[in-house]
């Protein structure tokens, strides 16, 4: 099957991964991980280990008891909650509009480029976002909010400009209101405990590329020449595969993201300075409200990482010995077992209880 991933055209990953794969694509709209049952238009999708089914144009996606997450531009992670469908009106990166039809869906922005676009549609409404953050659409109650960031709000009545803690119906005229940021659920939790995943995957991967001589690469305008890789991705990161995690994570080019949750994203060139007590600290980017409760906000040892601490960071590791995603996650594939003896079979797509162990 041929594997889709918005925004990246990748080479080989790392010489002896088992997972190693092209990715060609210029798309939004890659269904990157899911739990319970999901629709790409009427097919159910099947998750395999390393396979992500692409929403095409025109394409409606649902969830029933379920919820999913789907990459748009790099940086950029939708999720959907339970019974809620979307459309995928344009899948371009440099305009990518999503059509919310039913439910609730969450757009997690870490980075948005300024060569790249994305917009939520309601019922005649438009919600450029503008900034990173994070927003939400509600059918019912029929609301857009922003958590964090700023949108720009169109609709038949006019237009306004929202920022962090503020809301509007998106039926009738269009009205800033304040709404309680704390006021979570379980979308807005999930959210935070996938947003800690890809934060953790984010540290592995940017390792690996610095590891295999790409750090220095990240600080000019020769990103990744020389090393059989190409890029065609937005200028401030790009979407990367970690095989040992069996997902995708989102590395910016240079300096470090900030997910509105409170996690770091590192590039090859800020990651030799990353400690165990950076990860998942909580507010870094300011717009976290509950980090403190994610089960993934503790620090991680630069061993369950994948790469030693102090000197030896220096050391090409790899991803040897780089655990799977955590046991919540659930694995769709076996995998080799790690030389360092972390856990093999990433988390995948799908829901489950645990990854496969390394024997």
């Amino acid at each position: 099957m041929r594997l889709f991933i918005a925004g990246v055209a990748f080479g080989v990953l790392a010489a002896g991964s088992a997972f190693a794969q092209n990715v060609i694509s210029a798309h939004s709209g890659v269904v990157h991980y899911v739990e319970g049952t999901a629709y790409v238009s009427n097919e159910r999708v099947d998750p395999k280990f390393g396979q992500f089914p692409e929403i095409k144009q025109d394409q409606e996606f649902r969830t029933e008891e379920g919820r999913a997450e789907v990459l748009l531009t790099p940086g950029v992670f939708l999720r959907l909650g339970e019974n809620s469908s979307i459309r995928m009106v344009s899948n371009k990166l440099t305009d990518t509009r999503v059509e919310v039809l039913t439910g609730s869906a969450m757009v997690e922005c870490d980075d948005i480029a300024k060569d790249n676009a994305v917009m939520l549609l309601y019922k005649g409404n438009s919600m450029i976002l503008v900034k990173r953050g994070l927003y939400r659409v509600d059918t019912n109650p029929v609301r857009f909010q922003v958590y964090d960031g700023e949108a720009i709000v169109k609709g038949e009545s006019g237009q306004l400009t929202l920022k962090g803690g503020k809301e509007t119906a998106l039926r009738g005229v269009l009205m800033a209101e304040n709404f309680d940021k704390k006021a979570t659920d379980d979308l807005y939790l999930w959210s935070n405990r996938r947003a800690g995943y890809l934060a953790k995957a984010n540290v592995s991967a940017a390792m690996n590329l610095r590891n295999s001589g790409w750090g220095s690469g990240y600080y000019g305008s020769g990103f990744g020449s020389g090393y059989g890789y190409t890029f065609a991705s937005s200028l401030n990161g790009c979407w990367r595969f970690n095989p040992m995690f069996g997902m995708y994570t989102w590395v910016p080019y240079q300096g470090m993201g900030y997910s509105p949750f409170g996690y770091n994203f590192w590039s090859p060139g800020t990651v030799y300075y990353y400690q165990p007590s950076n990860y998942g600290s909580g507010g870094s980017y300011g717009g976290g409200v509950v980090s403190a409760r994610s089960p993934v906000g503790s620090a991680y040892s630069a061993g369950e990482l994948g790469y030693a601490t102090g000197a030896a960071r220096s050391a090409n590791v790899g991803f040897s010995g780089v655990p799977s995603g955590p046991s919540s996650v659930g694995s769709v594939g076996t995998g080799a077992a790690s030389s360092g003896g972390g856990r093999a079979g990433g988390a995948g797509v799908s829901g489950g209880t645990s990854g496969g162990r390394g024997r």
